[in-house]
């Protein structure tokens, strides 16, 4: 039975904006969909919605296929080109060269600092991270990822492999927070959505919610502690994983970081190393390589790209390397700067994000979400205050800029060097 060679456990059921959807509908999709394709192996599928995403993986299971799995960003690339719609709701695009197709599936990065990248897993690989949970058939999970990004196939994928249930609802705070507060054990996000979400919530503290799990950027000392104080009755923890490195690690202790010895003593079978201030990784639960490279090239280290500080027993996130940038000759990251105006009366949020400027190479600009009820004057001031308090003048920001919130699609804060 095609079925049996699934690695999906029969149980799961998907709820999104188009009803419940249960394994075997999924199934039926995806052998619709390897149908129609006859000789052809190497596509792009559109999975901007959870139920592609799902259908791509299983054909992916069903045949030696060569899937890319387009999320929002990416699909605009696609642009004017025919696409086919191989089932119902799973709409495709046939690569025209098939001569070099290798069976696997195709996953692009954010695009958050720069352009997307296409990182290439096979399926052992992609699955290799996703857990199985003694009651996980219990959970209900809330998607609140994109579901083609590499954090949300790893929701969708324990969902799946679990047989647990699945909300995937309209990806805004508000649907969010409906979802969260209908039953919803297991939430995975970014400390960017979860600190929209806990500005959206109501103050009543009733929740369903068991564990709390954040990914995809650093999350913050104060973040940890203000979701283990919304959420008493839920374990919170942070993951460490990306699209090129795959799930790396998981901190479960309540620190921000994670511990030093980890760069001596490999955890969770991931090997960890500090290399001119950036993390670097090798696992083999990581992707091949980016598409047209190897591992190999890559020396089995795998540069992060993110800026690590050793903070006596813990190492520290600092920021990224691609968003450091140069003012009047000084090198600033923009992220250490948010981290010193986090917390600061009336603020939701903030996203610090560099100008191009003629004279000093750069300019900080704040984009500010306030909380309902601030008064934007008194908050610009409050801000300012504190950037004279704690900042050296040439990492001041120049302007602040209200603005209704700072997530992408992505669920990360855009950091893309913008004109002024």
């Amino acid at each position: 039975m095609v079925s049996s060679r699934l690695h999906f456990a029969p149980a799961l059921v998907l709820q999104d904006d188009r009803g419940e959807c249960a394994l075997q509908e999924l199934l039926g999709l995806a052998e619709q969909a390897v149908q129609a394709l006859g000789d052809t192996v190497r596509l792009t599928l559109d999975a901007r919605s959870a139920r592609a995403a799902l259908v791509g993986v299983i054909m992916a299971q069903l045949a030696p296929l060569d899937i890319a799995l387009a999320r929002e960003g990416t699909v605009e690339q696609y642009a004017g080109l025919m696409s086919r719609e191989l089932a119902p709701g799973v709409p495709a695009w046939i690569d025209p060269e098939q001569s070099d197709a290798q069976p696997g599936l195709r996953l692009f990065t954010s695009g958050t600092t720069g352009r997307a990248k296409s990182a290439v897993y096979s399926l052992q690989r992609l699955l290799a991270g996703v857990r199985h949970h003694p009651h996980g058939s219990q959970a209900v999970w809330l998607l609140s990822y994109e579901p083609a990004s590499f954090a949300g196939l790893q929701v969708l994928l324990t969902a799946a492999v679990n047989g647990a249930r699945l909300l995937a609802p309209e990806r805004s705070i508000h649907a969010l927070c409906s979802a969260l507060q209908s039953g919803a054990t297991h939430v995975s996000a970014t400390p960017s959505f979860w600190r929209a979400l806990l500005a959206a919530l109501p103050a009543d503290p009733t929740s369903t919610l068991k564990v709390i799990t954040l990914g995809g950027e650093a999350c913050s000392q104060p973040l940890l502690d203000a979701l283990s104080q919304r959420f008493p009755q839920a374990s919170v923890r942070h993951i460490y994983a990306s699209t090129e490195a795959g799930v790396g690690f998981t901190v479960a202790d309540g620190k921000a970081g994670f511990p030093a010895q980890w760069l001596t003593h490999p955890v969770e079978g991931v090997h960890l190393r500090i290399h001119e201030g950036e993390l670097e990784i090798r696992s083999a639960r990581g992707m091949l390589g980016y598409a047209g490279s190897t591992t190999a090239e890559l020396d089995g280290w795998l540069r992060t790209g993110d800026l690590v500080e050793l903070q006596a027993d813990r190492v520290q996130f600092v920021g990224r390397r691609d968003s450091v940038v140069n003012i009047g000759g000084t090198k600033v990251v923009p992220e250490k700067v948010e981290a010193l105006l986090e917390g600061v009366d009336g603020v939701a949020d903030l996203c610090v994000i560099a100008h191009p400027n003629p004279i000093l190479g750069h300019l900080l600009v704040v984009q500010v979400c306030a909380r309902e009820g601030s008064d934007p004057a008194v908050v610009e001031a409050a801000l300012r205050a504190r950037a004279v308090e704690l900042l050296p003048a040439v990492a001041r920001p120049a302007r602040y800029r209200f603005v209704d919130s700072v997530v992408l699609e992505s669920g990360k804060k855009g950091r893309k060097h913008v004109s002024q």
